[in-house]
């Protein structure tokens, strides 16, 4: 190809213009050649792209549309990449002109170089690699010194003193390696051009030119490969569609190269109706396509959500019909009804009664109908019993103190982090106080899509999994989209996380999308995606009622960092309110779309979070949750938005499971035969009801079972294995760091009996299905009395009688060995007091009974039934306990028997004397009976 296009350069350059206007007549038809090779080209290969990277089935109709759709936004590009060219072109040949009148009509464009015959090479290329490399080498040069001096320097002037120092004294030694790389290109540069001749990387700008992009695509390759961080920074569809372009532009030039080398042509009427015809029908192409086809929201939004550049050719046509300014078109089915008035638009808030439709929804907005309704009555009010849309996002790990409508942006970090959030919370109705259900991923979200808590109310299936899987969720649950499949809404889910893949939240779902993480990643950048991927599925459902519910995923650690966003630092705070903002961004590009939406005017949107994160304010490691209840963990956003709904900020503890509820009142769904942990908060969100007493709940099991009580006032958290409680007072320790309860304020009894109140109800109630506390509990609780292998006589310790003693084998006990030791129990009356047992053993020789030596008794650490998930205070009337203790039996036991007691202490840590037989040593041990030793060095002989 080269040498038929060399020669062919080299004609079109060796014939000069006859005057400046005929050169520049030349300039603007290159520019046009090239803006037409560029946007044909790119038209040709973003279409291909789009289809490929749209998330979900397209229509032949929305294909179809979509040719007319990329054909004229590729006629927008043109016009754009003709105009700027062509200044360009035409600005260079007026200076030119002033400057050097003899070039005035030279041809080509910009400086054509002279020709070069087939061995010499262009010296400009040489300086080029000189200046490459050596920005390459200053750029790590300074990024070092900079690193350096920022960590051994902290005083923030001497470090900028030092940089600035350093950056000087390397300008200087820059310009010095400058000469020497330039010398040495040369050198290279002449020593290739009789080998490599037209293909001279170092010689020909062709050729270094192909040899740049290849070394930029290399180092983008390897970024994108071994820095997963960099992947948030990296536009590489836009970057494919810029090469494109240039590509194209290129082709362009080459093309306008070979007619100017030719003969003239005089322009004939004949020639002419082909190019008018052709004018003629982009014209009607493009009038139709910007009003009618689109219009067609499934091709819109194919475009917006699958091409980055053909989104930002959209907004180039909003800017353009945009005659207000209010960020809102009337082509391409935006619908401005009010295009020179910035009031009226369809994201406008409505003024109500006023007799103006601010929001284009069609009907001006009325309080008429909310001021008839009752303070009594708290049922949606009869103006806002609508057939709505419901969106729910979910942002993982969002604290509620790092948002800005949180009060961060008037903290001392002063940072905006949620900007489109703050927003739309001032449109909506913001909850001050939303408490997660819990402090990790894997318990709150199935909590929050049931109004049931993970650990007492979900059916799990508990089958073994694959290791860092959570568990299973069971079609016996009742899911929110299960409950809008009642009113026969379309449903659809969008994630962006490996756990959503095979965790049974797809019950009641029609489309249920994870394509955004099919295998683990913690560097995964999926915001904008789960913008796109919604985007595209709530376009497609606008004929009818439509769910959605999408989870961003970006602020779960690991962070990563987005300075194309924001740039707050490196340490792991900065980095994680950097993805905060990330996400904000996204979810506000999806909240612009929606409003664009005809189905915006009826859609309710819900944001709230699963949990928070730790920044370092207790002992949990910072960058972690799910292992503690404290505010920092627990504290998350809750926002509705309802449309022509008055905003405000209530107070007063609530918990985002009480959004199933309130969803299906809202939209007026059947769910009188469901239980729910939440509660509708309709008047909170109709009539300014604050409920400032009430308290809610929370719960975690990861890495011991720990419980809590909040209210706006007071925190409790209860923990199992250590019996032990913390009691905050927010209003004057928001951040819980001094632990009242050993003072047990009037406040403490009042906490403790609701803490206890709802364990009695969620956690203790005995359904193997839904109670994954009882389950757990399960070899615990007896179906039926036990047979144990030795009875106890007359044993019993408040109220609880003993039954007897065995092995888990029923096998002699071997010294040395390590031993299972049951002890069965049998409830008279049930107790107030939560025991901890300990179990006692001491070698026996029956030829010559007597009582063991203080020395010779080994014990069981003491602790509570089930790692105090069943403490003897929630043991009920009639029920049948089994409690397992291991004990290592010393190598050096002899006798032939082994004697068992049990030691039961209260919290306070007093011994409960039991009815029955003792150790005179330790009255405190109440005797159960003994167990058979098998002789020391051999084999256990089974038990009879």
């Amino acid at each position: 190809m080269l040498p038929s296009i060399v020669p062919l350069t080299l004609r079109a350059r060796t014939r000069s213009f006859r005057s400046l206007g005929e050169a520049l007549r030349g300039d603007v038809g290159r520019a046009i050649a090239m803006a037409g090779g560029g946007a044909i080209g790119f038209a040709v290969v973003e279409y291909g792209l789009t289809l490929a990277s749209y998330a979900g089935a397209t229509r032949w109709a929305s294909r179809l549309g979509l040719v007319a759709l990329t054909a004229t936004l590729a006629l927008w590009l043109w016009w754009l990449l003709a105009a700027g060219t062509a200044a360009v072109l035409v600005a260079v040949r007026l200076v030119r002109a002033r400057f050097d009148p003899g070039q005035a009509r030279a041809p080509g464009w910009l400086y054509p170089p002279p020709p070069i015959a087939a061995g010499d090479a262009r010296p400009g290329v040489a300086w080029l690699w000189a200046t490459v490399v050596t920005a390459l080498v200053s750029i790590a040069v300074v990024q070092r010194i900079a690193a350096t001096a920022i960590v051994q320097f902290k005083e923030p002037q001497l470090t900028a003193a030092l940089i600035a120092g350093a950056c000087a004294a390397w300008l200087a030694a820059a310009v010095v390696l400058h000469r020497v790389l330039a010398i040495a290109a040369r050198v290279a540069a002449a020593g290739l051009a009789p080998v490599l001749g037209p293909v001279n990387p170092v010689g020909r700008w062709r050729a270094a030119g192909v040899a740049l992009a290849g070394l930029v695509a290399a180092g983008l390759a390897a970024s994108w490969l071994a820095l997963p961080q960099s992947r948030s920074v990296l536009p590489v569809r836009l970057m494919v569609s810029g090469g494109v372009i240039a590509l194209g532009m290129g082709l362009g030039a080459l093309r306008h190269a070979r007619r100017l080398s030719a003969a003239p042509r005089p322009a004939t009427r004949a020639r002419r109706r082909p190019a008018l015809a052709l004018a003629g029908a982009a014209l009607v192409v493009t009038t139709a396509t910007l009003v009618w086809f689109g219009a067609d929201l499934e091709t819109k939004y194919i475009a917006i959500t699958a091409s980055p550049a053909l989104d930002k050719l959209i907004g180039v046509v909003r800017a353009a019909n945009d005659l207000d300014g209010d960020g809102f078109g009337s082509l391409l089915g935006e619908g401005d009804c009010a295009p020179l008035d910035p009031a009226i638009h369809p994201g406008a808030i409505d003024r109500p009664d006023n007799g103006i439709d601010e929001n284009c929804d069609g009907h001006d907005f009325s309080l008429r109908d909310a001021r008839a309704a009752s303070a009594s009555d708290r049922q949606v009010p009869e103006r806002f019993r609508n057939d709505w849309n419901v969106l729910l996002l979910t942002i993982d790990d969002l604290r509620y103190d790092h948002t800005t409508f949180g009060g961060y942006a008037d903290g001392p970090k002063h940072r905006d982090t949620t900007p489109r959030l703050a927003e739309l919370a001032k449109r909506s109705v913001s909850f001050a106080f939303t408490n997660a259900p819990s402090a990790g991923t894997m318990a709150s979200i199935p909590a929050i899509l049931t109004s049931k808590y993970f650990h007492s109310g979900i059916a799990l299936d508990e089958s073994p999994r694959p290791p860092g899987t959570p568990p299973g969720i069971l079609p016996e649950n009742t899911t929110l989209p299960e409950i809008m499949k009642r009113k026969a809404y379309a449903t659809g889910v969008v994630s962006s996380h490996v756990w959503w893949n095979h965790w049974g939240l797809e019950q009641g779902v029609d489309d249920y999308d994870n394509s955004i993480a099919p295998t683990d990643d913690p560097f995964r950048v999926a915001a904008d995606r789960v913008t796109d991927h919604v985007l595209a599925w709530v376009s497609r459902h606008q004929a009818g009622r439509w769910f959605m519910w999408a989870h961003y995923i970006d602020p779960h650690g690991r962070y990563v960092a987005h300075p194309d966003v924001v740039d707050y630092g490196a340490s792991e705070p900065d980095l994680y309110d950097a993805e905060i903002r990330w996400t904000d961004q996204e979810v506000g590009r999806l909240l612009a779309e929606l409003s664009r939406l005809p189905s915006y005017a009826r859609t309710i949107i819900i944001i709230t979070s699963d949990h928070g994160d730790s920044m370092g304010e207790h002992t949990v490691p910072l960058g972690t949750h799910g292992t503690a209840l404290y505010r920092e963990l627990q504290h998350v956003p809750m926002i509705f938005y309802i449309p022509d709904n008055r905003p405000r900020v209530v107070h007063g503890a609530v918990t985002n499971l009480d959004i199933v509820p309130t969803v299906a009142a809202l939209c007026g769904i059947d769910v009188h035969d469901l239980a729910f942990e939440g509660r509708s908060l309709v008047p909170q969100l109709f009539y300014g009801a604050e409920d400032r007493d009430r308290i809610v709940f929370a719960e975690t099991n990861a890495p011991q079972k720990e419980r809590a009580a909040i209210s706006e006032r007071w925190k409790l958290i209860y923990y199992f294995g250590s019996n032990l409680y913390e009691l905050y007072d927010l209003a004057i320790d928001p951040w819980e760091h001094t632990n009242l309860a050993p003072q047990h304020p009037p406040a403490f009894a009042t906490m403790k009996q609701a803490l206890e109140d709802w364990m009695d109800r969620v956690m203790f109630v005995r359904d193997p299905t839904f109670n994954q506390a009882f389950r757990q509990i399960s070899d615990v609780v007896l179906a039926a009395a036990p047979h144990p292998e030795v009875a106890t006589v007359d044993q019993a310790i408040d109220g609880i009688a003993i039954l007897g003693i065995g092995t888990a084998d029923g096998r002699p006990i071997t010294p040395g060995a390590k031993v299972d030791v049951h002890v069965y129990f049998h409830v008279d009356r049930p107790t107030t007091t939560g025991y901890r047992f300990q179990l006692a053993a001491w070698p026996i020789d029956r030829r010559a009974p007597a009582e063991p030596a203080a020395a010779a008794i080994t014990r069981s650490p003491l602790r509570a039934t089930a790692g105090g998930a069943f403490a003897t205070d929630r043991w009920k009337p009639g029920d049948h306990v089994r409690e397992r203790f291991t004990l290592t039996i010393p190598a050096d036991w002899r006798g032939d028997a082994v004697g068992i007691g049990l030691v039961a202490e209260d919290p306070a840590g007093t011994a409960r004397h039991p009815t029955g037989a003792t150790l005179a040593i330790d009255p405190n041990i109440a005797v159960l009976g003994t167990l058979p030793l098998a002789a020391s060095g051999s084999s256990p002989a089974p038990h009879p």
